[in-house]
């Protein structure tokens, strides 16, 4: 082993992947504070490390396939594996047979647990044997806090912060549930303790996520506390940008959009996952068949802002009129950002023992017509922006494909990683302000995704 000596003790490299969504990035960052904390080097470089630490996705099939295959590729390499996060909370001691040289599976609500499982670990492998050790809680309820320790890993001025866990929706096709367990929030102090944290080291764009962020407060509070916990954020914790993430159609109320509309430092996005427009498949899904209202709602609180959605085309029992109204729902609302994913056939879901299951090529023609009817919309609401000033927080600066320096950003129109970016291509010697600033910024050119601007 590759050993690092910390006050007489002989501790491991900890090689460390993260996959899946934001949520299960917040979770990796405080496993690293933990272990940090505790003296263990880290890095993201497995070849260099004596244990490797995945924390792993099994939200749909693809993912859960990515997962199988970076735990294989490293088993292969005799790499000794601890896998945590949503694999683990759901296979739990079946990934002993699957990956030979794993020593231990952590599940979602067992993050606590970290620092007792790698030193276990660590110790057995000093001795040259092998563990095989399960730390799941059956009902995952531990949620971290503002004082758990966390080590940021992403590359510029936005940070995640986790609001609360779980999920009290049984959507059909959805397995978080499972994996997760019900709504736990944090109290209002506790996120606006790191809220300012966060502001006060670097961040100039927090982003909040949950699996059902609108749900807020519901189970400490017995309400939905959301429009509190946001007036809260904007007033108390100094972000230049705050960003609302994850929305349930029916919890979108007033009091909210209310929140967002009045305080400048919340960007005027919504990011509401709608799944479809046909009420057939919405019921089946077990989703609320009131989508439209909610869109309408949404436009009329917060005109002029953004609205990102995701669908799912393929659904059982989804027929070609189905798949009219969803294409033809698109077509009519004209949302800024939407995501289009077929149905992924779960285990462990309802939807995946329901009859009348899509054929996939099928699935594949319908999600690609709808992204290419929202790349024309797309591009034509990019177009309006051409000749307009708008604000531009800067992530990093790189080399285009020709050689020449290049300044890349986002509006608030732009979520981080899954959105658009703002492009300024610098003239030779000129100067620009550094990562994190906000600059006033001229749309002169788009295409379907991007915006291509000058500094003012």
């Amino acid at each position: 082993m590759t050993k690092t000596k910390t006050k007489s003790k002989i501790l491991p490299t900890i090689g460390i992947s993260t996959l899946g969504c934001p949520k299960n990035l917040v979770d990796t960052e405080n496993i690293i504070g933990i272990l940090h904390g505790a003296g263990y080097p880290i890095t993201a470089e497995h070849e260099k490390a004596d244990i490797s630490l995945v924390n792993t996705c099994t939200f749909i099939e693809g993912s859960t396939n990515e997962s199988k295959e970076v735990l294989g590729d490293l088993s292969s390499q005799g790499k000794k594996l601890i896998i945590t996060g949503c694999m683990a909370q759901r296979f739990k001691g079946d990934l002993f047979n699957e990956f030979e040289t794993a020593q231990a599976v952590v599940g979602t609500g067992n993050i606590k647990d970290i620092l007792d499982v790698v030193k276990k670990v660590t110790e057995n492998l000093n001795k040259g044997k092998d563990s095989r050790i399960i730390k799941v809680d059956e009902v995952p309820m531990a949620v971290a806090n503002a004082e758990t320790p966390r080590m940021h890993t992403q590359i510029g001025p936005s940070v995640y912060l986790k609001i609360a866990e779980g999920c009290d929706h049984r959507c059909a096709f959805c397995i978080i549930p499972h994996l997760r367990g019900d709504m736990k929030s944090r109290p209002i102090e506790d996120i606006v303790k790191e809220a300012k944290h966060l502001v006060e080291h670097g961040a100039r764009e927090i982003v909040l996520v949950s699996q059902d962020s609108t749900a807020y407060g519901t189970d400490i509070y017995k309400r939905r506390a959301l429009a509190d916990l946001l007036k809260a954020i904007a007033d108390e914790s100094g972000a230049p940008w705050i960003r609302l993430m994850y929305a349930y159609p029916t919890e979108m109320d007033e009091a909210m959009l209310d929140v967002i509309a009045s305080k400048k430092n919340i960007v005027k996005y919504i990011d509401i996952p709608l799944q479809h427009a046909s009420k057939k498949v919405l019921l089946s899904m077990r989703r609320p068949p009131t989508v439209r209202d909610t869109v309408e709602l949404i436009k009329k609180k917060l005109p002029g802002g953004t609205i990102r959605t995701t669908l799912i085309v393929g659904f059982p029992g989804e027929e070609e009129e189905d798949f009219n109204e969803l294409y033809n729902f698109v077509k009519d609302s004209r949302f800024d950002r939407v995501g289009v994913f077929t149905y992924s056939k779960e285990k462990g879901t309802p939807a995946g023992d329901f009859e009348n299951q899509v054929d996939q090529n099928i699935k594949e023609e319908r999600r690609e017509k709808i992204m290419l009817l929202q790349q024309k919309i797309s591009l034509e609401k990019n177009k309006e922006f051409i000749g307009k000033e708008i604000e531009m927080l800067i992530e990093h600066i790189e080399q285009a494909e020709d050689g020449k320096l290049r300044v890349v950003g986002r509006s608030f129109r732009d979520a981080p990683e899954i959105d658009g970016q703002l492009y300024i291509e610098l003239k030779k010697n000129e100067i620009t302000p550094p990562p994190g600033e906000f600059i006033k910024v001229k749309v002169i050119d788009c295409d379907e995704y991007d915006l291509y601007c000058k500094m003012i």
